[in-house]
Formats: C-alpha cells, sequence, structure tokens
C-alpha cells in the first residue's frame, strides 16, 4: 500500500464519523469526494490490501457505497456554469 493509498485510509476513516469531510477531499488529495470514495472502494475491496481489518474495511465499504449512491452536491450548479 502506497503512502498515499494510507492516507486515504485514514483520512477516511477519521472523516467518515463527520458524513466523511468532503469538503476537505479536493484541497488534501487534490482530487473530487467522488473519485476519492471510487478509489477507497477498491482499496478496502481489494483482497491486495492486508493492513486493514475486516470491520474497519466492511465500515468503509458500506460508506463508500452510500456515498457513491448519493447524487454530487453541487453538480447541478457547476452543470448550470457550464452551459
Amino acid at each position: 500500500m502506497t503512502r498515499d493509498d494510507q492516507a486515504m485510509l485514514a483520512f477516511a476513516a477519521k472523516w467518515s464519523r463527520f458524513g466523511g469531510g468532503d469538503e476537505y477531499i479536493l484541497p488534501e488529495f487534490g482530487i473530487t469526494p467522488q473519485v476519492f470514495y471510487q478509489r477507497l472502494l477498491t482499496m478496502v475491496t481489494s483482497t491486495l490490501i492486508n493492513d486493514v481489518d475486516f470491520s474497519t474495511r466492511t465500515y468503509l465499504r458500506d460508506f463508500c457505497s452510500s456515498k457513491l449512491a448519493r447524487p454530487a452536491s453541487g453538480t447541478a450548479a457547476m452543470t448550470r456554469v457550464a452551459v
């Protein structure tokens, strides 16, 4: 696992209790929350990660899935600006 992977996991474990800290993802990682949660979901469902215990993996998998199931906030506003 890379340092970036470890940082993403630590961030998610810390902020998931408070709704995810979406407003801090772009400044911290340089990616949108949608991309963050997709990457994190891939990480926690991968069989290659042995550094994360089962309960944390399960919790983060469920959390990421729920975040990805919701429409991204501000998407409609960004679409209107882009048009």
